[in-house]
């Protein structure tokens, strides 16, 4: 039995293998310049097998201290610790050496951009997963659901969830929250709503309640507005992010800036871009091309967000 060696296919690794590997990284299904997750979740590159994120609580009000009299000392408190291991997401296609050969690479050159493509609408539901599940199975660092009621480190009960359809009355209500929103030990944390996402079903609504200029629900019938009230929203700046892998067609969330919480809300933390490894297997005759990635994500401070399943 003779042995089959690379040169016997002389045509497929001078001109096939490239050419997969050039479509891969000419693909604009790898770009992740406009993904949702990038407004939202403060990135990091990470080297290591997991990365952990320890919070502090912050220092409470100063005292008054009189003339001469010593300065105490103010003490914080180690909070919550939380750990992002990273996940391997891979996958692999083969065709053989007949297709590659009758093809010319076109059908090769669709599949290997259909490929790439199934890797980043991978990420886009493993991101989105963050916000599906965080009334739910999504915890941040304290333990509790993403969104919902806690009791702060000073015993003051937060809670950042609400079972509101998305209007003038909840959108209000949503503000409220952030401008009263305190750290652990009750200091003003003043963090400013800067995106809401939702499924793209709810831009008809989202862009009724936050871009009219009078006030939705004072317009009669007739398109006319009486009382001439002013929708006060259309002053405020919210971003609008839709985000189809949003599974709830109902659900709304608001987020401050990543970097209005240094970084400690949405997290997410890239250990390999996507990598492809394709080459000619001689025992069968076919091309296999194989693709991974690993990345890890989550919520450490939910103070970023708030949540609204809907009704």
């Amino acid at each position: 039995m003779s042995i089959m060696i690379r040169s016997n296919f002389q045509d497929v690794y001078d001109n096939l293998l490239p050419a997969i590997d050039t479509v891969y990284f000419q693909s604009k299904e790898l770009d992740e310049t406009d993904a949702p997750w990038q407004k939202l979740f403060s990135m990091k590159k990470s080297t290591k097998q997991f990365e952990n994120l320890t919070g502090f609580s912050g220092f409470g009000l100063f005292g008054q201290v009189g003339e001469a009299e010593d300065v105490p000392l103010m003490g914080i408190t180690q909070l919550h610790d939380k750990k992002f291991t990273h996940t391997k997401f891979a996958a692999a296609w083969q065709v053989s050496e007949e297709m590659e050969d009758d093809d010319q690479y076109e059908l090769v050159a669709t599949l290997a951009r259909a490929f790439a493509r199934s890797y980043r609408f991978t990420k886009e539901v493993n991101f989105a997963n963050v916000l599906n599940n965080g009334f739910t199975t999504e915890l941040a660092a304290d333990g509790v659901a993403a969104f919902g009621s806690r009791t702060l480190f000073n015993g003051t009960v937060v809670n950042n969830s609400t079972a509101a359809d998305y209007g003038v009355s909840a959108a209000q209500t949503m503000y409220n929250h952030f401008d009263t929103l305190i750290d652990d030990q009750g200091i003003r944390a003043k963090l400013r709503p800067a995106y809401i996402a939702a499924n793209p079903a709810m831009k008809w609504i989202i862009g009724e309640v936050n871009r009219s200029k009078y006030h939705p629900a004072a317009v009669t019938t007739s398109g006319s507005n009486n009382q001439n009230a002013i929708n006060v929203l259309a002053e405020y700046d919210l971003d609008e992010v839709y985000w189809a892998e949003l599974t709830d067609t109902d659900a709304w969330y608001v987020f401050a800036k990543p970097s209005a919480v240094n970084g400690f809300g949405l997290r997410g933390y890239d250990r390999q871009k996507f990598t492809v490894s394709t080459d000619f297997y001689t025992r069968n005759l076919t091309m296999v091309s194989v693709g991974r990635g690993r990345w890890s994500r989550g919520v450490y401070d939910w103070r970023q967000g708030y949540g609204s399943t809907g009704t």
